[in-house]
Formats: C-alpha cells, structure tokens, sequence
C-alpha cells in the first residue's frame, strides 16, 4: 500500500488494542520516524511510528481508517469567556507546535517547553495538557476550548446517600426520595399506558401509576387504602423523569404508529417542483367532501348532501389544470372526468355554468406524463387504461402519506377559506346546544357551487401569490411572479415542460365509462336513446340492421351529457362521435342521471296509468262482444240459398248497399235542415206524401241528381 495515503490529522484505528491514533507528522524520508497520538486516555506524549509498518498492518488487517469522532468545542457556540481562555492557551503554545518535526522529539520538546516555562511561568505539566489537547483534537485553535460539559462532579440524585432533590415539599403533599425501584416502576407504567395500546395522557399514567405500585392493597389485589404522601412519588416528579427521559421518535412510533410517523412527524426538507423539468410533466390529482350541504335545482327544499371535489394541479408551477364537481362518492369515474376536463378547451366548460373567460385566463388543455394519485380510484384495473392507451404513467402515493401531494392537499385549505361565507356551510359548534342546524341554511345547487367554484379556481390560477415558491435565478432575472399562471407560461416558454396533446374523441373514449350499444334499424341504441353518426349514414348501418340483424358495439359516455356518446366501430379502430337523433332532441343538454330520472318518471306514469286504459279496453271488449251476438241473433236460421249463389252476389249487393247507405244518407240530411220530418216510430209512413217547400223540393232534386250522377236540364252532367 503506498505510504503517501497517509495524511496528517489521519484517524487510525487499531483493531487488536481497540483504540484510535491521531497521525501528527509523516516523514518524507525513511529514515525519519512519524508520529501519532493514542486518543483515548490521558497521555500527552505523542509516540514514534512507522508509514512502512502502517502499511503492512492495514494490509494484513489490524489497522483500519476511521472517521474522526474527536472534535473539539465549536467557536461559535463558545462565550467570551472561553475565546479569552482559547486565545490566552495559544499564545502560550503557538510557537512550539509549530516549530515541526522538532516538538515531537522528546529531548527537543523538553528543551522548548523548558524556553516557555522560563518566559512566561507556566509550568511544563500544563504546557503538556494544553499541546496533548491541540493534537487530539485535530491541530487547530479551536481545539483549545474550554469543554464546560466535562467540568465538575456528577452526582447520582437517586443514590441512597444523597438528599432528595428539588424544591422542599409542601406537608402532607405526595413527595418521596426517589429510589432505582421507582424509576423502574416510572417506566413500566409509561410503557404499559402511555406508549401501550390505550395511549393514555401522562395525567392519567401517573394515576394508573400510583394505583399499580404507591397504594395497600388486599389478598385480591384491590386497592383499600392510600400509602402515606412520603412514600408516594409526586406528579411533578413523574412529568420530570418524563422530560429528563423522553425519547420523541419512540413516543411517535408507539402512539401513532410508524403509517403516521412519515405524514405527521418527519422533516420537511425538499420541495415538489425541484426535480421538474418544467409544466406539463407531472400532476397530482386527489378529492374531497366539500364543507358545504347543497339542495335540489327542481325542489330548493330538499337537500341533497355534500358534493365530491376534484382537482387536478400540474406540480411545477402550481396551476388547477382540471377539475369535477359531482355528488358521487371518489371512484375512477369522477377522477376520469377531472382528467378529461384537464384536456377540455376551458372557454367552453366555463361558458356551461355561466363564467365568461378568454384561453388566457385557463390556458391548461393538455394531459401530462405522470399522474400522482392516492391508491385507491387509481389502483384498480380501469387506471390500467392511462398507460396503455394514453401513454400516463401512474403513480400511487404509499398510505397514509397525503403529505407527498402537499400542492394539492393545500388548495383544498384555500378553497375552504373561499367557501366560509356559504349557506349551508359545515360549522365546527353544530353538536353545541342552542345551536341552529346549519343543513337547514342549504341554499345553492350543484350549478350555481360549481359556477363559485371555477370563480375561486380562477382567483387561484390568476392572482393567487405562492409566497413558499422557491423561484429560479432566470425567473428572478425574467421577473415573473410566483403566480401559478405567470409561472406556467414561464416554464411553457423557457423550459422543456412536457405538454402532451392527443386527438379528444381518443382521450374521452378512453376516459369515460363504457356501457354496451345497440345498432338497430332505428339508429343506435344506448340506454333508452338513439344516436347517430355520419358513417352510420354513410355506411348504411340502420339499412343492413333492418335487413340482416342488429349488433353490439361499445359506447363511451360522458354522465354530464346525455346528448353524446363515442362508439368504435372496428376494434382497436378510432372512436366516432354520435349525436342524439331528433326524436330524442329532448334529451340534448341533459345528464345522464337527469335523462335516466325523466325515463323512470315516464315509466312511473306509464304504470300509473294502465289500469285505466285497462279498464277502458275491458268496456270496449264488453261492447265487442254485445254487438257481435246482437249480430248473430239477426241471421236468419235459413237462406235459401247456395253458398255459391250467395258468394256471386256479393258484387250486387254491395252496390244495392251502397244505394240504401246513400239514400239513408240523403233522408237524414233533408230531414236536419227540415225538409223532411222526424218519423213517428209507431207510423207507417208507407205511401204517404209529405208536404215540402219549392226551396226545398228543389234542393231535394238537385241532391237526387247529383246523388245518381244525373244531368241537368242543359244535358251537362252535375
């Protein structure tokens, strides 16, 4: 081993005596010894050693390098007091440590400290102490310091010879001269009630405490009296051993369980954005209940409960890139949703609930790379479908660690701020007495919450100051506020970002939930509606599946628009669009939880009314069946004619039926506007004339004519 390797300062350890050397001098020359200093123990003296023996016992084993463990007293934790101390001490020993390779030889060394003892009257012994504790630790000033830890006596206060410490005790007050016994039994109540399974407060550990070992107790184990106050440890001196002994990190671990440890207790040291190359690359994506109860569009008396929020923020520059407001519980779905609204174009999603807004304002229309999650909606197999068709990698938060999504877990404090002033606000003083329910203060609907919640994500994006963002030199340069928006464009402009884009009818198939279509010769079948597409038209689907069969397809639907559906036709091909069909054009604009609640009410109204018609349809076959054996009982029991006679006259008598319906016809007429009056049922009106008007004999006649397709007196046919 090449003896240049070793360097002055150099901690040596020896493995067979067990014990370290500091390396004070290496000769250059073989023929010159080194020197170095045993640590531990009191020995000033430094002794002689060989590099070429150093050498060989690191490689055959007994030597090791080790760190250095031996510093001195920080300077800057020393008080004026030790700087006078430190200083005076070197002054005194400056010259003869530096006088190298002379003060390690003994008879040099003596002859040095002799110079010194005679200059300034200190004696050669504390010369010895002060040039022994410059060299074991580390050849500096610093090392001069007076080490105040290590001066004066330590004393046992629970040694059996000594007085019981502290402040002198109240009569009659608990208060006992601790003993090892008590310190033990101090430590088996802390262990078994406040670090065990009933995490118990101090408090009630000192009681627990007293009653397991400070009381008398009967053959059963009962307490039955008190033990007199001296023999009974107070609680001050419990809570004292408890500061004097505590261990932080345990009491974490045991109380709240190593899952809680990382989000409660850890250091906070780094920062989301550091690692990013810029927007676009990574997201976090989580949900909350929001603190608020909300009522019915149709019905504002009925409240509907608590809605789910969603959002999605890119990790670089902070900014709310998507977002979903629903009344469904966290699943997939709703984190789809948010996902698909991250890519939507946010002029027109605005323009839904009512909020006007320019591109700039929410330039966010891109899907990134990595989506951080919670492992819960994105650890089921349907968040499979991010990487293999959309290329997003996904990655899940370990439980119990909302902290690693610390971005989005604080927007969602800053939208509760925003929603403090609400009716129907969740109130901490709700279980108080006297106090109003404020449920019953409900007054917005799941639009108008929205429309305030875009509000507050826009204020966000727009002119919310992250004063934690740790800005780069070139946004300092560059002057760009930490304002989520101004910090996108930044990185859109300056740096590599990672936006991704992709054709959209590919990302919402994708993305929304599937359900099962039908082509029928009606058009496409999906949950009580019917759609089409343009190469539904131009393929003919309805033809073929009104002369063959119908089929199954696969349809993506959005459950916040009941008026659009997406539909492979070709497996693996692109998704088509479909529209609502103008008989279904009452559905446009719809949810699908509106369109299936209107379906259910026809339903409901359908069943309602059947027994009506029901009942109705039974007269009808009552009057069915009366007329037809009225009927029956008018046929006379005989013909007298052939069967085939009476089927070669069914020509003639349809035309003599025709003239009888004519001339009943007729009579009727003339009889309503008084040419003819009623017949007396009981008459035989046979042969008789009766008396009409010129007017209307001739109006008869015109009738009569026109009845038998006559002419009239110019030979012309009427």
């Amino acid at each position: 081993m090449p003896e240049s390797l070793f360097l002055i300062n150099q901690v040596i350890h020896d493995l067979q005596e067990d014990c370290d050397y500091r390396i004070l001098w290496t000769s250059s020359s073989p023929d010159s010894p080194s020197y170095w200093l045993r640590l531990p123990g009191g020995s000033n003296v430094p002794e002689e050693v060989s590099l070429e023996e150093l050498s060989g016992g690191i490689e055959a084993g007994r030597y090791s390098f080790a760190p250095d463990v031996w510093r001195p007293v920080k300077g800057g934790e020393a008080g004026e007091t030790a700087l006078r101390l430190r200083d005076k001490a070197w002054e005194l020993i400056r010259d003869a440590v530096t006088d190298e390779p002379d003060i390690y030889d003994p008879k040099k060394r003596r002859t040095i400290l002799l110079g010194i003892e005679a200059a300034t009257g200190t004696k050669v012994p504390n010369l010895y102490k002060y040039i022994g504790k410059y060299w074991r630790y580390g050849k500096i000033p610093d090392a001069l310091l007076p080490d105040y830890s290590a001066c004066g006596k330590r004393r046992d206060p629970y040694k059996e010879s000594s007085k019981r410490s502290g402040r002198p005790k109240v009569p009659g007050a608990a208060g006992k001269k601790l003993e090892a016994k008590d310190l033990r039994n101090f430590r088996k109540a802390f262990t078994k009630y406040y670090l065990g399974e009933e995490k118990l407060s101090l408090e009630k550990t000192y009681i627990r405490l007293v009653g397991d070992f400070y009381t008398i107790k009967d053959k059963d184990g009962n307490s039955v009296a008190q033990m007199e106050p001296d023999q009974i440890p107070s609680r001050q001196q419990f809570l004292y051993w408890h500061r004097k002994n505590r261990d932080t990190l345990e009491e974490v671990l045991s109380r709240d369980g190593e899952r809680s440890y990382p989000l409660k207790s850890r250091g906070e040291t780094g920062r989301t954005e550091t690692h990013l190359r810029g927007p676009g690359i990574a997201c976090q994506i989580d949900a909350t209940t929001a603190d608020i109860y909300l009522v019915s569009r149709d019905d504002r008396t009925a409240i509907i409960g608590r809605p789910t929020m969603y959002f999605q923020m890119d990790s670089f520059s902070h900014i709310v890139t998507g977002m979903n407001i629903s009344l469904d519980p966290p699943s997939w779905e709703n984190a789809a949703r948010t996902i698909l609204n991250s890519v939507e174009d946010k002029v027109e999603f605005c323009a839904k609930y009512g909020v006007t807004i320019t591109e700039a304002e929410w330039p966010c229309m891109h899907f990134p790379s990595v989506i951080l999650a919670d492992r819960g909606e994105m650890e089921s197999r349907t968040a499979d479908l991010l990487c293999k068709h959309l290329g997003i990698a996904v990655e899940n938060a370990p439980p119990y660690r909302g902290d690693l999504k610390g971005i989005i877990e604080k927007h969602f404090d800053l939208i509760n701020i925003d929603m403090a002033s609400l009716p129907g606000k969740v109130e901490k003083d709700f279980r108080q007495r006297c106090t109003r329910d404020y449920r019953l203060d409900s007054a917005l609907d799941l639009y108008e919450f929205t429309a305030i919640i875009i509000r507050c994500v826009l204020q966000y994006n727009n002119y919310h100051y992250m004063e934690a963002f740790r800005k780069t030199p070139q946004m300092r340069q560059l002057h760009v506020k930490p304002i989520p928006r101004d910090v996108w464009n930044f990185g859109i402009r300056y740096m590599s970002g990672g936006l991704r884009t992709m054709d959209r009818e590919h990302i919402r198939y994708h993305l929304l939930p599937k359900g099962e279509a039908s082509v029928t010769r009606f058009g496409i079948h999906f949950d009580g509606r019917y759609y089409s597409c343009g190469q539904a038209e131009q393929e003919k689907w309805f033809d073929t599946a009104r002369t063959d069969s119908s089929w199954k397809v696969t349809a993506a639907y959005d459950p916040r628009d009941a008026g659009l559906i997406y539909i492979s036709p070709v497996a693996g091909g692109e998704p088509v669009e479909c529209h609502l069909l103008d008989k279904d054009q009452g559905f446009e604009g719809m949810g699908t939880e509106e369109a299936a609640r209107i379906a259910a009410f026809d339903h409901a109204e359908k069943a309602a009314y059947e027994p009506t018609e029901d009942f109705h349809r039974v007269q009808l076959e009552e009057f069915i069946a009366k007329t037809k054996a009225d009927a029956l009982a008018k046929l006379p029991a005989k013909t007298g004619k052939s069967k085939a006679a009476r089927i070669s006259e069914i020509e003639s008598n349809r035309k003599k039926e025709k003239e009888a319906i004519r001339e009943r016809n007729t009579a009727e007429t003339m009889r309503k506007h008084g040419g003819l009056p009623e017949k007396d049922a009981g008459a035989d009106t046979a042969g008789i004339s009766e008396p009409v008007s010129p007017i209307t004999r001739m109006l008869q006649e015109a009738l009569n004519k026109a009845l038998k397709g006559g002419s009239d007196d110019d030979g012309n046919h009427t």
